[in-house]
């Protein structure tokens, strides 16, 4: 697999977000965008928002946390965010701006994320000279799975 990086310069952004714990790749994360959409539905919020962005937002490091322990908030972030209450399962969260070096990673998230993250921490950040800082990594989702065939993801 080959992956090729850039950076990119992030603005600050606003999201819902619903949180999951517990190990990374056990995690039910369909049930988390289901109570997302949910959230949405009760706020009527439009479906078609064109800036919204769909992320992972991870907030431990699975090396050095316990597996039951790691934290992963899904969020959907968007401008019409702001403003919005928590409710009892969503809440709101502050997904930091900065600079961040981008990887694409393409295919079925079973087969491909692992080997993904293995490269891009094993070596590629070595090799770029990139000195990461104290924030949150993240995942942004480009389609949808329910409507793109696993090797498109």
């Amino acid at each position: 697999m080959e992956l090729k990086s850039r950076i990119e310069n992030r603005s600050e952004v606003t999201a819902i977000c619903y949180r999951l714990v517990g190990s990374y790749p056990t995690l039910d994360y369909a049930l988390a965008w289901q109570h997302l959409m949910e959230y949405c539905r009760e706020k009527q919020l439009p479906q078609d928002c064109s800036d919204a962005e769909y992320l992972n937002l991870y907030l431990d490091d699975c090396t050095t946390t316990p597996a039951e322990q790691c934290r992963v908030d899904v969020c959907i972030a968007s401008q019409v965010v702001k403003g919005l209450e928590p409710s009892s399962t969503v809440g709101i969260c502050t997904i930091e701006g900065g600079r961040y070096i981008v990887y694409l990673v393409k295919g079925d998230y079973k087969e491909v994320l692992a080997p993904a993250y293995q490269q891009i921490y094993g070596k590629l950040l070595k090799q770029a000279g990139v000195e990461l800082l104290p924030k949150h990594m993240f995942e942004k989702y480009l389609n949808d799975p329910e409507t793109t065939a696993p090797e498109e993801l």
